[in-house]
């Protein structure tokens, strides 16, 4: 894109004079097979000859006239013109058709603009995105154990642990106020949770698999799981009519409840039970739920102050126009 944006400014400053295009082209307004006195039909070998021959005449340090520096810098320019086979037959194309003034420009603007490998900018651009994909991963790591310090289940199993291994003993709070022992405690419980609780889902730690260039190698292998997941499924359950396994119809619950994996994995298995025991792989059981569901919904609405609010000023006929549930 650059590079295009570059070229239709080159072109853009030049368009206004015909002319204008060659003077920044090769030798400009110079023959560059006559600058160094050569027929169009020399070998590079001459070409190569012709040069040294005149580059040390023309050189600033034997040349004495005024022009010096001008005279030596058009040899140099005639050389490499000459001298590449490529654009030798650009620049005979342009002697022989010289009306095609913007062609001839492309073809010198393309052959003049440095060829970068993409190679190893893709790759750096990778890395970089990685290291800062990974240090996302851990600050979002560290701010979910600071969350499960107040998801009950998880403090209670920490607290626990904790009392046990005696590490919530009163000794060791004396002296501190009353907020200086809350920190305490929750960080003897944070560390509790990340080092000896079977935390899942959100709160895993990151490994070096998560990392985004990891992760982009193993998706084709990903995707081939997944795509043999699904036909494994449809093959298995739609075609031959098998009857669920137990991992089917975990999959199907999870689905019914509108859980990713990694959410699911957060349950706990009291919650999972419960949920397990309601058969939501069975098409009825499924709606019936998703009826409860919604019904339970329209009851915490009707009960909230908000909705309560709502109700009064339609009575009122006061709703406001952009009124948000």
């Amino acid at each position: 894109m650059a590079k295009g944006f570059t070229f239709l400014v080159f072109l853009g400053l030049l368009m206004s004079s015909e002319g204008g295009i060659f003077d920044s082209m090769y030798c400009g307004k110079h023959n560059c097979y006559e600058v160094m006195g050569l027929e169009r039909t020399a070998t590079k070998k001459e070409v190569l000859k012709t040069y040294r021959k005149l580059a040390r005449e023309l050189h600033p340090d034997q040349n004495k006239a005024e022009d010096a520096h001008e005279q030596f810098e058009i040899l140099v320019s005639a050389y490499e013109t000459l001298r590449n086979e490529a654009t030798r037959n650009d620049y005979d194309y342009l002697l022989d058709n010289p009306d095609i003034y913007y062609e001839h420009f492309y073809r010198f603007f393309t052959r003049k603009t440095p060829k970068v490998d993409v190679g190893p900018v893709i790759a750096v651009t990778l890395i970089v995105l990685s290291l800062l994909h990974y240090m996302h991963k851990i600050s979002s790591y560290n701010r979910a154990l600071d969350y499960a310090l107040h998801v009950p289940h998880l403090r209670s199993q920490a607290k626990a642990l904790a009392d046990s291994e005696g590490l919530l003993d009163k000794k060791f709070f004396k002296g501190m106020t009353k907020e200086d022992q809350r920190s305490a405690e929750n960080k003897i419980l944070r560390d509790i949770i990340e080092s000896k609780l079977d935390i899942k889902g959100g709160y895993q730690k990151p490994e070096w698999t998560d990392i985004l260039l990891v992760q982009l190698l193993v998706a084709p292998f990903n995707f081939g799981k997944w795509v043999y997941f699904h036909i494994r499924r449809f093959y298995k359950y739609t075609i031959r009519g098998d009857e669920f396994d137990v991992e089917e119809k975990e999959y199907r619950t999870r689905v019914a409840v509108g859980l990713s994996a990694s959410k699911w994995e957060m349950l706990t298995d009291e919650k999972r039970d419960t949920l397990y025991r309601k058969e939501l792989w069975h098409e009825a059981n499924r709606l019936a739920y998703e009826e409860e569901r919604e019904e339970q919904a329209r009851m915490a609405k009707a009960s909230s102050n908000k909705y309560k609010q709502q109700k009064r000023m339609q009575k009122k006929d006061k709703v406001p126009e952009n009124w948000n549930d």
